[in-house]
């Protein structure tokens, strides 16, 4: 092989830095478990390797394919000088799934408690490698020196259905005029953005991003498309967080939501996956507004929103929150109702049902520990109380949730 000393210090940087590799030659025949055992431990199938086939024989030399899993697993394939043989690098975790997260893959798969327990125990053991560290330098100069020209990166996702497109470079704009409107377009889109979102007016950022290509308006600055789609998100979210916060949306909240969106943004598989991302994140935000906006109210009644919220899964009442604040409760609980219109209980039914409707469209979690994380106790009264509210049960919620409003 040649560049044999540049191969041979890489392999050692692998083994050192406890990155499992494999080499094999195509077309691959039979099975390979390139996944450290995990489907087979959890009785998952099929195998990642075998949902790799379908762009085996779309591979060129020079080009590193980015594989995520259902299991946000990345794997690293690229084809060697002597081919046909190719070698893939990983599993590695780009960062640690969160406890909800490994909840809900649990859940998507069926898999009962014991071996969710074994998916958390799975992830602590692999190594984690960020999008913007040194590897993927050094693995993208490898290939330029196996294959004698530039590198070019092709992100790929098991999680959806993958075209023959994504096994091919995009094209380059050279168009300079051309590239000057879409920054003007792209910065106006922005200016109405973040003006929709301030003033919590959904129906306009709904209007706004209906139709648009979020992936025109990110510059190509290097070679991972993945990672320039990565980097324009990550500048959204900070934006739009301002946005919401100009809005009067307590920092509190903003801070969990855009913590939650920076995790979902480095997971993103895929240039095509950024496209729902921005609009969920616009669409959050909007409602962060909608729901949080503090704009009007007195401290003490801030407070008290502040701290239910905090609070939804634990017992609350009109006493346990007064004193939490240190207010007399017959004293605290007029002023709530005189500047929100509702009484504290009413206050707090509210927003565990938000929470409720939130958990049940975003996430697969069962009624029942939906209910418990709500703070309803009892599953039964939950759907009483939900139906009452929504106008449908939990379950109906679920699956026509999208057109409903909390």
């Amino acid at each position: 092989m040649i560049c044999s000393n540049e191969f041979a210090l890489f392999l050692q940087v692998l083994q050192k830095s406890g990155i499992r590799r494999r080499e094999f030659t195509l077309p691959a025949e039979g099975d390979l478990e390139i996944d450290a055992g995990l489907r087979r431990q959890l009785g998952v199938e099929p195998s990642v390797f075998a949902g790799c086939r379908v762009f085996f024989p779309h591979m060129e030399a020079g080009a590193v394919y980015l594989v995520t899993d259902c299991f946000y697993l990345h794997y690293l394939f690229f084809l060697l000088p002597d081919a046909p043989r190719c070698m893939v690098v990983g599993p590695y975790l780009s960062m640690r799934p969160s406890a909800r997260q490994v909840l809900e893959t649990a859940e998507r798969h069926d898999l009962p408690p014991a071996r969710a327990h074994l998916l958390e125990e799975f992830y602590s053991t692999l190594p984690q490698i960020a999008d913007n560290s040194s590897f993927y330098a050094l693995v993208y100069c490898l290939c330029e020196k196996l294959c004698g020209h530039q590198v070019q990166v092709r992100p790929i996702s098991l999680n959806e259905e993958i075209a023959s497109a994504s096994f091919s470079a995009a094209p380059r704009e050279a168009d300079l005029p051309a590239a000057m409107q879409r920054l003007e377009n792209r910065y106006l889109l922005e200016d109405d953005l973040l003006r929709a979102v301030a003033e919590g007016n959904r129906a306009r950022v709904h209007q706004l991003l209906h139709g648009t290509d979020m992936n025109m308006a990110v510059e190509h600055r290097l070679a991972d498309p993945v990672r320039n789609i990565k980097n324009y998100c990550i500048v959204l979210n900070t934006v739009l967080r301002k946005a919401a916060q100009q809005g009067g949306v307590h920092p509190i909240y903003l801070d969990d939501l855009s913590r939650t969106f920076a995790n979902r943004i480095e997971q993103l598989p895929t240039t095509a996956a950024s496209q729902q991302l921005v609009r969920e994140m616009a669409d959050q935000y909007c409602l962060l507004v909608q729901h949080h906006s503090a704009d009007g109210f007195s401290k003490p009644v801030q407070m008290a929103m502040l701290y239910v919220r905090q609070h939804l899964a634990e017992g609350l009442s009109l006493r346990t929150v007064a004193a939490a604040l240190g207010c007399n409760a017959s004293y605290f609980s007029a002023r709530f109702k005189k500047e929100t219109g509702q009484t504290l209980s009413e206050f707090i039914l509210q927003e565990r049902t938000r929470l409720a409707a939130d958990l049940l469209l975003n996430t697969r979690l069962q009624i029942q520990t939906v209910a418990q994380y709500c703070g309803f106790l009892d599953v039964n009264y939950f759907s009483r109380s939900f139906r009452q509210t929504t106008g449908c049960s939990p379950s109906e919620y679920r699956k026509t949730g999208r057109a409903l409003q909390v």
